[in-house]
């Protein structure tokens, strides 16, 4: 048991409430009558994730995060000292990161994780990992499910800025260590996907919420790099609140509630599925993906660059310069934020940092339609 990690929370969480509560006009109930043990698992929808759900519990937790962290030039010791999350290499087995968790859960201590991985980049939910349910009941402790709302318009993934509207969150469900022992790996999987489920549009249709801020539409390209009325690829162009093609001429805007005006789907969600359509498309046609990159090795938290140059991806695999890994021997795929690209190849764990005038979600939505590709072929 750290007394100073449960210090610090005690200390400072009165002025996270605020903090949360002026600048992001959060709205959080306190969580009441938990359980003395306790996961908690939360969606995942704004990079201040951790300290809004840390609002709602009184009783200090150990963050599960991304390994990225460890590599911030400022701050991560700092972070260290006073939290010491978990960290977690995203696009890679999570075998170390459940057996830190699972010891800090035999040493009486309370976990948070955001079950999705990653921030959602259309408004729904992002897939969780049957390994989950798994971990939960060999945790053999209490689950609480932390639903949070509003996140996806106040603080989109692909822009900079931040909008001001509402953001939500409360418990929403608390399972006994008792009622989880009873209870299947399919059948706990299928209540935490429940707990967790988020269509952020159908929430917004319903709440009507107005997300007031500037450049509401700058930074639509890290998201949709296709333009809707006429399909060309890379020619769109974002400015204050509206998007335009240079293929075609034809502009749309993305308003106060998050909808757009004058483009041929009303959400982003339709966007991004039309968009995932196309791609498919190009994984079928073996249409590869080109971008100016930097790759990387990670190694004990250091990173070592290896190649500048193109980053092409294809059904045969990813390649950079004189480094390439075939796609059979990628285990994974993942992002973080919203230009660097993570994935393991056999034994190596690489980084790839697309410039921020480029879109990398495509990337990663191209590995994905490949592996739903293959599944299908091989059925």
């Amino acid at each position: 048991m750290n007394k100073r990690h449960k210090w610090i929370w005690k200390t400072f969480l009165p002025a996270v409430r605020l903090f949360c509560k002026c600048n992001l006009n959060y709205h959080f109930e306190v969580a009441k009558n938990l359980p003395e043990q306790y996961i908690v698992l939360s969606n995942h929808t704004t990079d201040y994730d951790p300290v809004l759900v840390a609002c709602s519990f009184p009783k200090q937790m150990y963050y599960v995060a991304s390994e990225h962290i460890t590599r911030w030039k400022h701050g991560y010791k700092a972070l260290h000292w006073a939290l010491e999350p978990i960290t977690r290499y995203k696009g890679k087995n999570a075998a170390a990161t459940v057996m830190s968790i699972l010891r800090k859960i035999k040493q009486g201590e309370n976990i948070c994780m955001f079950a999705e991985g990653a921030r959602s980049w259309d408004g729904r939910t992002c897939p969780i990992d049957p390994a989950t349910a798994k971990l939960v009941k060999a945790a053999k402790c209490a689950l609480v499910i932390y639903h949070m709302h509003g996140g996806y318009f106040s603080s989109p993934l692909w822009s900079k800025s931040l909008r001001r509207g509402r953001i939500e969150g409360r418990v929403t469900h608390v399972y006994s260590a008792e009622e989880i022992a009873k209870m299947t790996e399919e059948e706990l999987l299928a209540v935490i996907r429940d707990g967790l489920a988020e269509d952020a549009y159908a929430w917004q249709r319903e709440k009507r919420i107005r997300y007031k801020g500037k450049n509401l539409a700058e930074g639509l390209e890290n998201l949709l790099f296709i333009c809707p009325h006429c399909g060309a690829y890379h020619s769109l162009h974002s400015k204050k609140d509206t998007v335009t093609c240079v293929a075609c001429q034809k502009s749309f805007t993305y308003d106060e509630y998050g909808m757009l005006h004058g483009a041929p789907m009303q959400t982003l969600t339709e966007c991004c599925d039309w968009q995932r359509e196309k791609i498919a498309e190009d994984v079928k046609a073996n249409t590869p993906y080109v971008a100016e990159a930097e790759l990387y090795s990670v190694e004990k938290h250091e990173s070592t660059l290896l190649e500048r140059g193109n980053l092409i991806l294809s059904r045969e695999g990813v390649q950079l310069g004189n480094v390439y890994c075939p796609m059979d021997s990628i285990s994974d795929f993942a992002m973080h934020g919203s230009h660097a690209l993570v994935f393991q190849a056999d034994k190596t764990y690489y980084e790839a940092l697309i410039p921020k005038t480029d879109n990398a979600v495509r990337f990663f939505w191209y590995y994905w339609a490949y592996q739903a590709e293959k599944k299908k072929e091989n059925t």
